[in-house]
């Protein structure tokens, strides 16, 4: 064969073991690998204590770290997670793996959910790699207790008897209950009987205070009977909280702050996301050295308390019997002063005066006088623009409380329905 024809033959197989192997050797580059963004937008629903929480994970990567070797395969982004709650002390965490098809939750008795995951880290680690994402939580403890926190406006009645129905008419939604000191269920009973979306501020007994002259009294549930009726109420999502004190005198018992703050601190224990809430007086009577007393005394920082109901009733009679014009400039001197003594505006519950006096058959002086439509109108107004978003509000008061031995309210909103327009438009508005 000519030399020209070897050298031919020879060229055309090096060309073609070429051919055959030019994308070997370490030179070479693997198939690119895609890997999955880093899923994002979770939302955690806790429902009860018993809530299966879940989420849909989303693209839009901001942190994604990929090591893989030639060939590897990452499957899509999952879609689907699951989850399970753990021990009541225990860090949350969730490992999501791709392609899961079920949702599950196994909370155990206390399960605790923990918030809404925010930062994910995908990585392909081998060939055969599944990339999967591991979610932890900074949260140690939260509680999946039903939240206590309304979502409407709430609107206080008092003094109830028995008229819930014309009361909701009325644009109320929250009522006070008595608690009970020999049967605590049956107030569960009384709560669990409310109307769908209206829930119940339990009241246990009145806290340090005296009349002039007298002793401190003991409260009016004892620690054992106050501690079983909380117990009892304590997963209630329709129990909103508890009146522990209405307007209690440091001054006159001055174990008052310390109670109220025991009593204040077991509820938020054992009744966590429930609220506690006191009314303060103050005013010269209480404070003969300059008003603000009873408020520093009482503030939050000290009672550990929720929420203060502040009661300047500004309409009245002059020692001689005659209507005074009412001086609502009270509300706002009151407001002011609470605030400097350690009351924030958050924490301020508008009592309205909606009573008075006038009619009074226990022979005792007559000094309240009911608001006219256009003086409640005016308190109403005034409250708005010094406390514009309360946790809730209350008129003051609904039922008549009057009797032959103790008459303090024989005119209320029950009998007064020109104020009963009023009030409705200011709860329903």
């Amino acid at each position: 064969m000519p030399s020209s024809s070897k050298t031919c033959i020879v060229c055309l197989l090096i060309s073609l073991f070429l051919s055959a192997c030019g994308n070997g050797g370490s030179g070479g580059q693997a198939p690119e690998v895609t890997v999955p963004p880093t899923p994002t937008g979770l939302q955690a629903t806790a429902v009860d204590r018993s809530a299966t929480p879940s989420w849909t994970v989303t693209s839009n990567a901001t942190e994604v770290e990929a090591t893989s070797s030639p060939g590897a395969t990452v499957p899509p982004t999952p879609t689907r997670l699951q989850a399970t709650a753990v021990d009541h002390q225990a860090t949350p965490s969730w490992t999501v793996t791709s392609n899961a098809t079920e949702v599950e939750a196994t909370p155990s008795p206390e399960a605790t959910v923990p918030p809404t995951p925010t930062r994910l880290q995908a990585t392909a680690v081998d060939h055969q790699a599944t990339p999967s994402w591991t979610v932890t939580s900074s949260a140690t403890e939260v509680e999946a207790t039903p939240s206590i926190t309304p979502t409407v406006p709430l609107h206080a009645a008092f003094n109830t008897q028995g008229d819930i129905a014309d009361l909701i008419a009325l644009g109320f939604n929250l009522f006070d209950l008595t608690g009970s000191k020999t049967n605590p269920t049956s107030i569960l009973a009384l709560v669990n009987a409310l109307p769908e979306g209206t829930q119940a501020l339990v009241w246990l007994g009145n806290m340090g205070n005296a009349p002039i002259g007298q002793s401190c009294p003991p409260p009016g549930f004892s620690d054992d009977e106050f501690k079983a009726q909380v117990d009892i109420l304590a997963n209630s999502p329709k129990v909103f909280g508890y009146n522990l004190a209405d307007e209690p005198h440091p001054s006159r018992c001055p174990d008052a702050a310390s109670s109220i703050q025991a009593r204040s601190d077991y509820i938020h224990t054992h009744a966590p996301g429930q609220k506690t809430y006191i009314t303060i007086q103050d005013g010269s009577n209480m404070c003969p050295e300059g008003e603000g007393c009873e408020y520093h005394a009482l503030q939050p920082e000290i009672t550990h308390v929720d929420l203060v109901g502040i009661d300047p009733y500004p309409c009245h009679f002059d020692s001689a019997g005659q209507p005074v014009t009412c001086d609502t400039s009270k509300i706002s001197q009151r407001v002011q002063v609470a605030v400097a003594n350690g009351i924030p505006i958050s924490a301020i519950v508008p009592v309205f005066q909606a009573f008075g006096q006038e009619g009074r058959l226990d022979g005792k002086s007559i000094y309240y006088r009911t608001p006219t439509t256009a003086e409640f109108q005016d308190m109403l107004n005034l409250w708005k623009s010094l406390a514009p978003n309360p946790i809730f509000d209350f008129a003051y008061t609904w039922g008549i409380q009057c009797t032959e031995s103790s008459c303090p309210a024989p005119q209320s909103l029950k009998n007064h329905p020109e104020l009963q327009l009023l009030i409705k438009q200011h709860n329903l508005n």
